[in-house]
């Protein structure tokens, strides 16, 4: 799980009133030490949410097939996100796991004010098998936004700490990339499933090296792309890759 001590880069400032601190890429970044962070909102869902929950859950099982297990929130807390493993065979035959959250979207983030981005998301990785420690980093990253009464979105980055630490196996992966997901049939989501009338879009979580996320910094996110492109990054996690850079 990530440590609780985050830088959040993001592409835009939210609150308008202040000169954002930026990046020489032109990423805005927005600081977020340990005691800065909210208490997670504790309590039981009113049964509002409902009709999200089964509607989520019918696109998903069109997207996934049958869920093979869910990994329920143990401790309440609002939104309540589950995380739902699926198995999903890829064209040479191999058979890999796909980890969604669930309760994310029921709550739209606090997006700024004319933006056009996403109100609404969940969270996909593509990996071989739904460890805890993914199903955890997930849980987290999907209560942040909420939590901290802000917002996630493409090109976003969540480094594990400062100085950020190894993450899920890895010796040189330690920062969390947020992107639109690169499998065709998982971006028809927000043509599929809408909550108050925001479409709901998945932001799909890819660790970094730190090079790679000083890359992003300097040049933007267009470069981290080019990058992958060039190696042919997989879209399943693989905890042993190199760094790119």
């Amino acid at each position: 799980m990530l440590q609780r001590l985050v830088v959040n880069i993001s592409p835009m400032n939210w609150f308008g009133w202040k000169k954002p601190e930026t990046s020489p890429g032109g990423s805005v970044i927005e600081r977020h030490a340990a005691k800065d962070f909210m208490k997670p909102r504790l309590g039981f869902s009113d049964g509002s949410t409902d009709g999200n929950t089964e509607a989520r859950e019918g696109v998903y099982r069109e997207l996934f097939g049958e869920t093979a297990e869910v990994s329920h929130e143990l401790v309440p807390q609002i939104p309540h996100i589950d995380v739902y493993s699926y198995r999903r065979r890829s064209k040479d035959g191999s058979e890999n796991c796909v980890l969604v959250t669930g309760g994310m979207s029921d709550i739209a983030m606090r997006t700024p004010r004319g933006a056009d981005v996403p109100r609404r998301v969940e969270l996909i990785l593509y990996c071989t098998e739904p460890k805890p420690e993914y199903i955890e980093t997930l849980r987290w990253v999907a209560h942040f936004p909420h939590n901290q009464k802000t917002w996630i979105g493409m090109g976003h980055t969540i480094p594990n700490g400062n100085p950020p630490g190894p993450i899920w196996g890895s010796d040189v992966l330690d920062t969390i990339l947020l992107l639109s997901t690169v499998v065709q049939a998982d971006a028809a989501l927000p043509e599929k499933l809408s909550i108050a009338g925001d479409p709901v879009d998945f932001l799909w979580v890819v660790p970094l090296t730190t090079a790679e996320c000083n890359l992003k910094l300097e040049k933007g996110v267009g470069a981290i792309l080019r990058i992958f492109d060039q190696h042919r990054h997989p879209h399943v996690f693989n905890p042993d890759r190199p760094s790119y850079v």
